[in-house]
C-alpha cells in the first residue's frame, strides 16, 4: 500500500491529539497524585457505589494500541478520513478536558465535557455502522474495533461520572435508596448490551466492554453485597448475551443484524 497524503491536515491533527490523549492517560496512571492534590480516574477519590476496580480502567491500554494503529493506518487508506474526519480530534480534545476537570475535582463540569466527547465518539461509531463495511482485517482491527471499544467505554465513563455527582460513596455505606439507585444504574448499563448485539451487524466488542465493567464493579464493591452480587450476575448475563450472534450462526440463522461482528 502506498502512502496517501490526501486530507493530511486532519491526519496530522489525529496524530497530535492521539499523543495528547495517550500522555494524559499515562500521567493519570503513573502520576504522583497524592503530592499535587489531583485525582486519577484509575484510583479515584470521586467514588460512587458503581465505581469499578482500578484494573478495569486498563482497557485504555488496548484502546491506545488500536488507536495508535489507526493513526498509522490512516496514511494508507481514505476510509479513516471518510468515517472519522475531524471528529476524533474533537473527541480527544473533549476527553482531555474531561480528564483535566476530573483530576482537579470539578466533577460536574467534567460531566458536561464527557457528554461532548461521547457525542463526537458516537458520531464516528454510527457513521461506521451506517456507511462503512469492514472489508479487510485491517479495517476491522484499526478502524471498527477501536471505536467499538471507545464508544462502549466512554458510555461507561459517563455513567461513572454521573453517579460520582449524584450518588457519591460515604464512609457509612449506602442507604437503601442509594443501593437501589446503584443497582438500577447497573441494570441500565447492562441493558444497553441489547443495542450493541441487535443493532445493525452486531457489536460483540462493545458488549464485552460492558461485561468487563460489570466484573470490575463486582471486584470493587465487596462491602455492599447487594451491588457486589448484582454486578456479577449482570456481568455473566451480558457476557452470555454476546454469544447470541455465534449461536445464530451455528444454527444457520445469520441475518443482516448478526452478520459481521464489528461492522
Amino acid at each position: 500500500m502506498a502512502i496517501q497524503f490526501h486530507h493530511w491536515p486532519s491526519k496530522v491533527a489525529n496524530i497530535l491529539v492521539y499523543v495528547t490523549l495517550l500522555s494524559g492517560n499515562l500521567y493519570s496512571t503513573f502520576g504522583r497524585h497524592e503530592d499535587d492534590g489531583t485525582d486519577s480516574p484509575y484510583d479515584s477519590k470521586h467514588r460512587s457505589y458503581i465505581t469499578p476496580a482500578p484494573f478495569t480502567f486498563y482497557i485504555w491500554t488496548l484502546m491506545h494500541l488500536l488507536l495508535g494503529g489507526m493513526v498509522i493506518f490512516q496514511w494508507f487508506t481514505d476510509k479513516v478520513d471518510q468515517a472519522v474526519g475531524w471528529h476524533f480530534v474533537f473527541a480527544s480534545i473533549f476527553n482531555a478536558i474531561w480528564l483535566a476537570l476530573w483530576t482537579s475535582g470539578h466533577t460536574i463540569l467534567a460531566l458536561f465535557a464527557l457528554f461532548l466527547a461521547t457525542g463526537a465518539v458516537s458520531f464516528i461509531y454510527y457513521r461506521l455502522k451506517e456507511q462503512d463495511s469492514a472489508e479487510t482485517i485491517l479495517d476491522v482491527i484499526f478502524l471498527h474495533l477501536p471505536f467499538s471499544l471507545y464508544h462502549a467505554w466512554i458510555f461507561v465513563l459517563l455513567i461513572i461520572n454521573l453517579f460520582a455527582v449524584l450518588s457519591p460513596a460515604h464512609e457509612g455505606g449506602p442507604s437503601t435508596f442509594h443501593t437501589v439507585l446503584s443497582i438500577a444504574g447497573l441494570g441500565f448499563v447492562a441493558s444497553t448490551v441489547i443495542g450493541y448485539i441487535e443493532y445493525k451487524q452486531g457489536d460483540v466488542a462493545g458488549a464485552l466492554v460492558l461485561a468487563w465493567y460489570m466484573f470490575g464493579v463486582f471486584a470493587e464493591q465487596k462491602d455492599v453485597p447487594a451491588i457486589h452480587w448484582t454486578a456479577l450476575g449482570l456481568g455473566i448475563a451480558v457476557a452470555a448475551y454476546t454469544l447470541k450472534p455465534f449461536v445464530l450462526r451455528l444454527f444457520g440463522r445469520s441475518s443482516g443484524e448478526t452478520a459481521p461482528l464489528l461492522g
